[in-house]
C-alpha cells in the first residue's frame, strides 16, 4: 500500500490544497511559515481519525453514523492553544482525505473533524464513502488488521535517550512510537527488530555504511527474566564501547530511524510511512547523502522529508521534489517540480553568486534577514556616504526567485551562510542577524564544529576555514538597555531600532513597551513601507548605522 495524494480542507493554514504523493521518496521544501510541518501534521491527524473508526475487533469501521470522537489531549502532536486552531479561518469543519493504492486500486478515504457547537475539549470524527468498507474487506481477504495494516512513524531530532529502560512487550513499543515517543525505547527496538541471534547484524550494517565506520552494537542483559532495564551498548571503530544514551545526537538519530524501520518491517505487506523532519539538524552534512542513499534501499516505506539542505534535496530524483510556496497554495494544487526547476529556486543564491562581476566579487557580501532589512542598508549606505563605492554587496535571504518577493528570516540567514559555505572559499560573507531572543538564538545555533565555538562576548562567530562570518547587529549606546549581554534569550534589538524615536514615532512604528517601566518598545507597521519611507529623510538620521558599517569592515581588517 502507498499514498499516492492528499486532499486537505480547512485544516489550519490550508484552505483546500491537493498534494500528489511519489510512492517512494517525497522530498519537501518551502519558505518558513509555508506549511510543511503541517503537512505532517495533516497525516497524523488523519491517523488518529481512522484509528478512531476502527472497532475494537479490529476487522470493520464503525458505521458512518456512529458518533467518534478524540478527545483534545490526544492532540499533543498539534501546534495549538486551542480546538479553534485545528481549522482554517472561521471554519468549524476541516477534512483530509487519503488516496491509498492498493493492488491498482485507489481507496479514497476521507475524514472529517468538526467541533461541536458548545464544547472545546474533543473533536467529532465521521467519514464520508463507502472506500473504508472496501478496504477493509480487501485487508481482509489477505489476512491483515485495520490496527495494524498502517503505521506511522514521525522521527525528529533526538538530543538524548533515556538512561534506563525498561523491557516492553510489541504493543507497548506501538503505543511509544505512535505518541511520538521513539527515542524512549529505541533499545527495546533494537532488540526487538532482530529477535533471534541479537546479534543486529542488519541494524549494524546499515548504521555502517550511513557514518562510513564500523559499528558494533552489543546486547548486554544475561538473564531477561530478572533484570529490569535493557543495556545495549554501541561501539564505533577503535573508540570506547559506550551505553548507547551517551553517544551523540547525529548517531542516536540515525540508529532511531533504522531500529524503527528494523522493528516495523516484520509487519508485511502493509502502509508504512515515516515522515522526517529536518534530518540535517545534527548530522553531519558528509553523511546526509548517505542517509538517503541507505533509506532508499529499503522499498517497503513511503518517505516523506522536510529539509532546507542543499545536499540532501540534490538526492531528489524526479517526481520527488515538492515546492509548497503561495502561489501553489493559492491554486489549490502542489505538484512536483523537476529537479532542474529546483536549481533555479533553491539555488538561487548560490547562482546569483557564481554570477556576481569580479566588482561585486571583491566587496563584503551581506546576507539580511529579509527585503526590508537589505534595502534599509542600501538607502543608510547611500545617505551617510553618497559620493562613495559601497564595498558591500546585500542579498536578502529566502528561496523566492523573485528577491523583491522574499520572505527571510533569521533561520534562512543560519542556513544560507552554512549552505553557501560548501560552495565559496574566496568570498566574503556576512550573515547578519537582528539582536533580539530569535535572531540570537540562530546565531548561536550556527553548526559546531563549522563556526567558531558561541562565546557571549562577541557578537561575531567565523568560519572555521573561511572568511565567512555571522554577526548580530551591534547596539548604538542610546539603545544600550535594548539587550542584556549576559543572556540570549533577553534581547530586543532590529534594524529599525536604529532610527531616532521621532522617526519611528512619525510613521507609526513604535509598538508596545516591552518591559514594565523601561523605555524599550518592539517595531509594529508596516515594515515594507517604511523602508520605503525612509529614502527622504535627511543623511543624519541614518548616523546610527555607521557602527554596523564599521563593525562588519572590522572582521576582515
Amino acid at each position: 500500500m502507498k499514498i499516492c495524494s492528499i486532499k486537505i480542507e480547512n485544516f489550519k493554514a490550508f484552505r483546500e490544497v491537493v498534494m500528489p504523493f511519489n510512492p517512494n521518496f517525497n522530498v519537501i521544501i518551502g519558505e518558513n511559515n509555508i506549511g510543511k510541518t503541517t503537512l505532517f501534521e495533516a497525516i497524523h491527524l488523519w491517523m488518529l481519525g481512522y484509528k478512531s473508526l476502527i472497532q475494537s475487533n479490529g476487522k470493520t469501521f464503525y458505521g458512518r453514523n456512529t458518533p467518534r470522537y478524540i478527545p483534545f489531549d490526544r492532540l499533543y502532536f498539534l501546534r495549538m492553544t486551542s480546538i479553534d486552531d485545528v481549522f482554517h479561518s472561521n471554519n468549524k469543519t476541516a477534512s483530509i482525505t487519503l488516496n491509498i493504492l492498493l493492488e491498482e486500486i485507489v481507496y479514497s478515504l476521507k475524514i472529517k473533524f468538526e467541533k461541536p457547537a458548545s464544547m472545546d475539549f474533543y473533536l467529532r470524527v465521521k467519514y464520508e464513502g463507502t472506500d473504508f468498507q472496501s478496504l477493509s474487506e480487501k485487508l481482509r481477504e489477505q489476512g491483515l488488521n485495520l490496527s495494524n495494516s498502517i503505521f506511522i512513524y514521525h522521527t525528529r531530532p533526538v538530543f538524548n535517550t533515556i538512561k534506563n529502560e525498561p523491557f516492553y512487550n510489541n504493543a507497548q513499543l506501538m503505543k511509544k512510537i505512535s505518541l511520538g515517543k521513539s527515542y524512549d525505547v529505541i533499545r527495546n527496538k533494537i532488540l526487538k527488530g532482530d529477535p533471534s541471534e541479537r546479534r543486529f547484524l542488519r541494524l549494524q550494517e546499515r548504521i555502517t555504511r550511513v557514518f562510513g565506520c564500523q559499528v558494533k552494537i552489543r546486547f548486554k542483559n544475561k538473564n531477561l527474566q530478572d533484570e529490569e532495564f535493557v543495556r545495549i551498548t554501541i561501539q564505533s571503530d577503535d573508540s570506547k564501547e559506550v551505553d548507547i544514551s551517551l553517544v551523540g545526537s547525529g548517531i542516536l538519530q540515525v540508529i532511531d530511524i533504522f531500529s524503527t524501520l528494523e522493528f516495523i518491517n516484520r509487519i508485511e505487506r502493509c502502509l508504512n510511512i515515516l515522515l522526517i523532519d529536518e534530518p540535517d539538524s545534527h548530522i553531519h552534512s558528509n553523511l546526509q547523502a548517505s542517509l538517503i542513499d541507505e533509506l532508499r534501499l529499503d522499498a517497503n516505506n513511503q518517505h516523506f522529508i522536510i529539509t532546507h539542505n542543499e545536499r540532501l534535496i540534490n538526492k531528489a530524483q524526479e517526481g520527488e521534489l515538492l515546492y509548497i510556496n503561495r502561489a501553489s497554495l493559492e491554486n489549490g494544487r502542489v505538484n512536483p517540480i523537476s529537479t532542474n526547476n529546483y536549481n533555479s529556486v533553491t539555488a538561487e543564491l548560490a547562482s546569483k553568486m557564481f554570477s556576481l562581476s569580479e566588482l561585486e566579487r571583491s566587496k563584503i557580501i551581506v546576507i539580511t534577514e529579509g527585503k526590508t532589512d537589505k534595502r534599509l542598508l542600501e538607502i543608510a549606505w547611500s545617505k551617510l556616504n553618497p559620493d562613495s563605492e559601497c564595498p558591500f554587496k546585500f542579498i536578502s535571504s529566502g528561496i523566492q526567485i523573485d528577491e523583491n518577493t522574499r520572505t527571510g528570516n533569521a533561520d534562512s540567514v543560519r542556513r544560507t551562510i552554512e549552505t553557501l559555505s560548501t560552495f565559496f572559499s574566496d568570498l566574503h560573507i556576512v550573515g547578519l542577524f537582528d539582536n533580539d531572543r530569535e535572531g540570537y538564538e540562530q546565531f548561536k545555533g550556527l553548526r559546531q564544529g563549522v563556526f567558531e565555538p558561541h562565546n557571549l562576548v562577541q557578537n561575531h562567530r567565523k568560519h572555521l576555514d573561511k572568511n565567512i562570518y555571522g554577526i548580530v547587529l551591534p547596539v548604538p549606546g542610546f539603545r544600550a538597555n535594548y539587550i542584556n549581554p549576559d543572556s540570549f534569550t533577553q534581547r530586543y534589538f532590529v534594524i529599525e531600532h536604529y532610527f531616532p524615536d521621532e522617526i519611528l514615532q512619525l510613521n507609526t512604528m513604535i509598538g508596545e513597551s516591552i518591559l514594565p517601566d523601561v523605555q524599550i518598545f518592539e517595531i509594529k507597521g508596516d515594515k515594507n513601507l517604511f523602508s520605503r519611507v525612509v529614502e527622504n529623510l535627511e543623511s543624519d538620521k541614518f548616523s546610527n548605522f555607521t557602527l554596523l558599517f564599521e563593525t562588519i569592515e572590522q572582521l576582515f581588517n
